[in-house]
Formats: C-alpha cells, sequence, structure tokens
C-alpha cells in the first residue's frame, strides 16, 4: 500500500468520523453501567441483564443477554441507584447481544 493511499483512507477515516459525530444529537461517554431491561410479553414480566458500552443523555448502546426486538419498548432500571427510564430498542448489532437504546424522556442524570 502506497503512502497516498494510507494519506487518503485516513482522510475518509476522519471525515465519516466528523460526519457520524454531528448526526448525533448528544455526546456519548464510554461507561460500564450495569442494568436490568424490563418488558412485559402478554401478561408475563420478563427482564434481562445488560451493560452499557456508552451512554448519552438520550440513550445507550449495550451489551444485553437477551434477544430483544427493534423498536421494542422497554423499561431501564440503574442496578446501582435503582432509577427506572422507560426506553426503546433503535438499534441492534450483527451480534445478538447488542443493542441501542434510546430514553423516552432523555435524562443525563440517570446515568449517575
Amino acid at each position: 500500500m502506497s503512502l497516498s493511499t494510507l494519506i487518503v483512507d485516513e482522510s475518509v477515516k476522519k471525515s465519516l468520523l466528523e460526519r457520524w459525530t454531528k448526526m448525533r444529537g448528544h455526546q456519548r461517554v464510554t461507561t460500564n453501567v450495569k442494568l436490568l431491561v424490563e418488558w412485559e410479553e402478554g401478561q408475563t414480566p420478563q427482564h434481562v441483564h445488560a451493560v452499557t458500552v456508552d451512554v448519552s443523555n438520550s440513550g445507550c448502546k449495550a451489551v444485553v443477554a437477551g434477544d430483544l426486538h427493534l423498536h421494542q419498548r422497554v423499561k431501564l432500571v440503574h442496578a446501582a441507584t435503582g432509577r427506572k427510564a422507560d426506553a426503546q430498542v433503535v438499534w441492534r448489532g450483527h451480534e445478538a447481544w447488542d443493542a441501542g437504546f434510546a430514553l423516552e424522556q432523555p435524562d443525563p442524570t440517570f446515568w449517575g
């Protein structure tokens, strides 16, 4: 690979990163927050454990120990504080355990 190819590749990476950063509604912070994700299937309460990869005022990306569906409405329970927040699954990764959640009411204090 030539030097000019590397320079172009780095320029493209930087441009894409800047573009994605501008598209995000809130700045993300890398942190591990333990969560319980709750929802109901019919009348039956369900829950799985999760841990965040990153968080923002409006939601988080997390590793989830269960199969959630895109657009599913859930309740996130902060394990350390017991605080609860209504959220929706807005992203699913290629791996079954990656999920993105958008808080119904953005709250920068939820994550602690």
